[in-house]
């Protein structure tokens, strides 16, 4: 018995955290991407939510001389004031944040307005339309 939990309890630790990633726009040039939200994790308050989205991109992508297919972004959306802004983001090496963890930057930006037809503005909808 005990080595079923110890064989369970690896197995558990070396799966990937996997989120419920629901797509909700894409960009189709050559270099596109495509874009998804987890909206099972979404959290809203106050008129506002937080939520992460995934940019999933179709060709190698370069920030500050890093190198990534994916970078997942945790938002927050004021819904009342269509404002948004990031509070942090990772990036990673291969596509649906998979493959190794590049860099990771923790710290909330200023709150920006929400551009219409832009990409941020289908995360807005996204986030402040939910059921």
């Amino acid at each position: 018995m005990k080595k079923i939990l110890i064989i369970l309890t690896l197995i558990l630790i070396s799966l990937p955290a996997w989120a419920d990633w629901t797509q909700i726009g894409e960009n189709d040039s050559d270099d596109g991407y495509i874009v998804y939200a987890d909206l099972i994790s979404a959290q809203s308050a106050g008129g506002r939510v937080k939520m992460w989205v995934l940019y999933d991109y179709k060709t190698e992508q370069k920030a500050s001389g890093t190198n990534f297919l994916s970078k997942k972004i945790r938002r927050d959306y004021n819904c009342r004031e269509a404002g948004i802004r990031t509070l942090a983001f990772s990036l990673f090496s291969w596509n649906m944040e998979k493959g190794e963890l590049l860099r990771s930057y923790n710290q909330p930006q200023q709150w920006e307005r929400v551009q219409p037809g832009s990409m941020k503005a289908v995360e807005w909808k996204t986030a402040c339309e939910k059921p």
